[in-house]
C-alpha cells in the first residue's frame, strides 16, 4: 500500500470511532430505565442520558472531521490516479471500488486490469478504467521486453559484454527508466493542459 494511502485509511478506521465511543460509554454511565422511578430519578436519568448524547455527537463530529481532511490531503496528491480516484464525479460514486483499488496501489496498468477482472466488476470497473485512461491517470503499459533484443546484441557485440548479463540488466532498470521518463514528460505538460474526459 502506498504511504499516503495508508495514512488515509489509518485516518478514517472505524475501529478508532468504536475505541473513542466505547470511551464515551464508559466515562458517561447512564442507570438502567425502570418505569417505577421517581420524578427526580427519571430527571437524573435523563440529565446523564444527555451528557453522553452529546459526548457521543463530539466524536462523531471529530471523526467527521479527520475522515474529511484525509480526504481532502489525499485528493491533494503529487499522484495523478490518486487526485482522479478522489476527485472524479463519476468514479466517486462507487467509493467501495475507490477504497478497494487504492488499497491495492501500486499496479501496473495490466495489473489493474487483472485486479478488475477478479474483482468481478464487469461493466463498472471497465467503464471506470476507460474514463481513468481517457484522462491520461494511468500507468503506461508496460513494455515488451522482448523488443530489446536488438538493443542487446548490438551493445553486447560494440562493447563486448555477455548477452544474458546485459539483457538481464536491461530488463531489471528498462521499466523504472521509462515510468520515470513518463512522469517527467508529464510534468513538463505546460501549465493548465487538460485531458478530455
Amino acid at each position: 500500500m502506498l504511504p499516503e494511502v495508508k495514512a488515509f485509511f489509518d485516518a478514517i478506521d472505524d475501529r478508532n470511532l468504536h475505541i473513542e465511543t466505547d470511551r464515551v460509554y464508559r466515562a458517561h454511565p447512564v442507570p438502567d430505565w425502570d418505569h417505577t422511578m421517581s420524578p427526580d430519578q427519571v430527571a437524573a436519568y435523563s440529565e446523564a442520558q444527555d451528557k453522553r448524547d452529546a459526548a457521543l455527537r463530539e466524536v462523531e463530529k471529530a471523526y467527521k472531521t479527520r475522515h474529511a481532511e484525509a480526504h481532502q490531503k489525499l485528493a491533494a496528491s503529487e499522484d495523478p490516479l490518486l487526485r482522479f480516484l478522489l476527485t472524479d464525479p463519476e468514479v466517486k460514486a462507487y467509493p467501495q471500488h475507490v477504497h478497494d483499488v487504492l488499497k491495492a496501489l501500486p499496479m501496473s496498468r495490466e495489473e489493474m486490469e487483472e485486479f478488475g477482472e477478479r474483482q468481478g466488476w464487469c461493466r463498472e470497473f471497465e467503464r471506470l478504467f476507460k474514463r481513468a485512461d481517457e484522462a491520461g491517470v494511468l500507468p503506461e503499459p508496460t513494455p515488451d521486453l522482448a523488443d530489446v533484443e536488438p538493443l542487446v546484441r548490438e551493445a553486447a557485440n560494440r562493447f563486448g559484454t555477455d548477452e544474458r548479463r546485459l539483457r538481464t540488466l536491461v530488463k531489471k532498470h528498462l521499466p523504472d527508466i521509462l515510468a520515470s521518463a513518463s512522469a517527467k514528460a508529464t510534468q513538463r505538460a505546460p501549465e493548465g493542459q487538460t485531458t478530455p474526459a
